[in-house]
């Protein structure tokens, strides 16, 4: 079991420069050189040259999308024209150091603002009175993605003649020449706690279940576990991000699926991209079992009493 690595969850993964970025009593050092100063207001981090000239600022903020991921961006000020711009943030995972992860937003391969070289002024500047990033495009484009996925996926499900009621995966087959509800499988709502000490993680554990002869020729029940949805699994990270588990379906065979659970009233959910009610229809928990088996089925994973 490997410990979880609490990271930031991005939109879009960036290769790493392996720059080793430090912060002491407010200055910033990158790969052991002092390049700028980190001076906070609020919520909001202003970039210093070492000789204390302002150069830009960065307002960090986080928003959540259909998928369940987290996009951290931020708003940049030109700190001499109070022009603004928008980015993403492709910074590497910087653990809990709110700030090392300000710092590494603008100290990465898609933006190289700060590096061992210093303050890249002219770069910055360029980039904040250059073309505006759209950001609520950025997350319209990731949620109508995703919602074509979930429509797709469901297409599956309803093309096998399977849906899932309370807690049974339910499949019409035609029996004895009458078309005939038939439990092939369920979905079971637990909550587990992987480490002692922390809180229980919600998870929803989806069965086969069938029948088989066993040696005697006796009628057996068998159930086999097909996977399970994480809300979150404390203490284990996804082997393919090296991120939390968080709002993800891992199979019997150690697949990883993305897919977000019930949506938190504290949540802060874009709904950009999307038409009224899809949120609720595309991330709602009454969903979450459907979705959970509808992505089972679309990826080829079958259940034994499936026809």
């Amino acid at each position: 079991m490997k410990k979880a690595l609490l990271g930031l969850a991005m939109l879009v993964s960036a290769i790493a420069i392996g720059q080793d970025i430090k912060i002491k009593k407010d200055k910033i050092s990158i790969d052991g050189t002092e390049v700028a100063i980190l001076d906070k207001e609020k919520l909001v981090y202003k970039i210093l040259s070492l000789d204390n000239r302002p150069i830009f600022s960065i307002e960090r903020k986080m928003t959540s999308l259909l998928d369940g991921s987290t996009v951290y961006w931020s708003v940049l000020t030109d700190l001499n024209t109070n022009k603004t711009n928008e980015l993403v943030d492709y910074g590497t995972d910087q653990g809990l150091s709110f700030q090392k992860a300000i710092v590494a937003s603008v100290c990465n391969e898609k933006y190289k603002f700060i590096s061992a070289a210093g303050i890249d002024e002219k770069g910055v500047t360029e980039f904040i009175n250059g073309t505006p990033t759209d950001i609520e495009n950025v997350f319209a484009k990731a949620n109508l993605k995703t919602k074509e996925q979930l429509m797709a996926e469901n297409d599956a499900m309803v093309k096998a003649k399977i849906s899932v009621k309370n807690d049974d995966i339910i499949q019409i087959q035609d029996v004895n020449g009458k078309q005939t509800n038939v439990v092939i499988g369920s979905v079971n709502k637990k909550n587990v706690v992987f480490i002692a000490g922390f809180p229980p993680s919600l998870v929803y554990e989806v069965n086969s279940l069938y029948t088989e002869l066993d040696n005697n020729s006796r009628v057996q029940q068998r159930i086999r576990q097909v996977g399970s949805w994480y809300a979150t699994k404390t203490g284990y990270t996804n082997p393919n991000t090296n991120k939390n588990i968080k709002n993800e379906l891992i199979t019997s065979d150690n697949k990883y699926f993305g897919l977000r659970g019930g949506l938190s009233g504290m949540e802060k959910v874009s709904s950009a991209g999307l038409e009224k009610d899809d949120l609720q229809l595309y991330g709602g928990e009454n969903s979450l079992s459907s979705r959970i088996v509808a992505k089972l089925l679309y990826n080829g994973y079958k259940f034994e009493a499936m026809k």
